[in-house]
């Protein structure tokens, strides 16, 4: 739908919006209604699901083709990949054909111009000047000159027969050095020798001496062994005698011996002190038996009662059940009765009712047309 306003300000255009959408809802919301298949069957549920059925073969299908479509990418790709191998491995053998070449025919050395530009052009060239004598310098060389060294050779052999003296002269001091230290040595040795001795007699003293006073010592031990020896033996003996008077008090005390009379209290008669109590007399034990017996007597006879007393309280419980029971059932009759009753009363009311009903009918002269049902569903309010 298009809007034809001329000049029109902003409100007005919104306006005009907001009839444009309200007329769009109520066409859209006639549709709806006034379509009375769908709104009296609902959906076609069949069609819908026919549908559906289609959609899912198409994915399906979709799927499966966009499968093969992938499986058919990674095999072009796993033979490009081998392709790409395959050429990376003659291209590997091919430069390693071309860096043998290089390196077997192609070096520094054998090119034309390699003695131009040897880094070891100098330690290969003969030198200029090989002696004083050489036939080669002339004299334009410029290799020999007034005050070089022409006795050289002369001077050298000088040299070494002064070596050879030095050394002849160390090796004499040397001799010398040593005859002088083994002679220390010697010296030394003797002296050692001498202060081994005296410590030997030292020693000697000494251990004479530690031996006269280990046998004085070992003697003093032997006297107090011997007199612990005895004081162990009269120690054992008073206690054996201590022991054979504890013993003799033992076997004639009131607790070995039972005497009752030590087990009651001084301060109270009925009353008996526990560590020293040894149990009841005869006497004791018989009262003590006639009142147990009478509490046996008593307990029984009052579960006795207390048994007939329950059973009454159940006796009287069952009589208020059946009371309950016979009236509940006599109100059940009642409100039963009354019910009826209600019901009939409702029968006769609704036939009156309906006999005045059809007569009001009757008397009636505005009867409804159809003019009346076909004001109806003519809009969507």
């Amino acid at each position: 739908m298009t809007l034809k306003i001329g000049i029109c300000t902003k409100q007005d255009l919104d306006e005009a919006m907001k009839l444009q959408k309200r007329e769009q809802y109520e066409d859209e919301r006639k549709r709806r209604i006034f379509n009375a298949k769908q709104r009296l069957y609902g959906l076609d549920i069949e069609m819908l699901d026919r549908q559906i059925l289609e959609k899912k073969k198409q994915q399906t299908a979709q799927m499966e083709c966009d499968k093969k479509f992938e499986e058919q990418e990674q095999l072009q790709k796993r033979l490009i990949s081998a392709q790409e191998k395959e050429l990376e491995k003659k291209q590997r053998v091919v430069d390693s054909d071309l860096n043998y070449y290089r390196c077997r025919y192609q070096r520094k050395e054998q090119r034309r111009e390699f003695d131009l530009n040897d880094p070891d052009f100098l330690k290969k060239a003969r030198p200029t000047r090989v002696a004083d004598d050489d036939i080669a310098l002339g004299v334009s060389s410029a290799q020999i000159f007034l005050g070089e060294d022409l006795y050289n050779v002369e001077r050298k052999v000088r040299q070494r027969e002064q070596q050879r003296a030095w050394l002849d002269q160390q090796v004499q001091e040397r001799k010398r050095a040593e005859e002088a230290r083994k002679k220390a040595d010697t010296l030394q040795m003797e002296d050692v020798g001498c202060r081994d001795r005296h410590l030997q007699e030292m020693a000697k003293s000494d251990h004479q001496m530690r031996n006269q006073v280990i046998q004085r010592v070992r003697q003093f031990n032997i006297n107090m062994a011997k007199q612990k020896q005895l004081d162990r033996e009269r120690e054992k003996r008073e206690k054996h005698e201590d022991d054979m008077a504890e013993i003799y008090n033992m076997l004639s005390s009131d607790m070995l011996t039972e005497n009752p009379d030590v087990a009651q209290s001084r301060t109270d008669p009925n009353k008996k002190i526990a560590f020293m109590y040894r149990g009841m007399t005869p006497e004791e034990l018989r009262v003590f038996r006639l009142g147990q017996e009478q509490q046996l007597r008593l307990a029984t006879q009052r579960k006795t009662e207390a048994q007939m007393m329950d059973k009454q309280w159940e006796q009287y419980a069952i009589n208020m059940d059946r009371t309950l029971v016979l009236h509940q059932i006599e109100d059940d009759r009642r409100r039963k009765a009354e019910f009826d009753e209600l019901m009939r009363a409702n029968s006769k009311l609704a036939v009156e009712q309906d006999k005045q009903r059809k007569e009001a009918l009757v008397g009636l002269s505005n009867a409804v047309s159809d003019d009346f049902y076909d004001q109806f569903n003519k809009n969507s309010r």
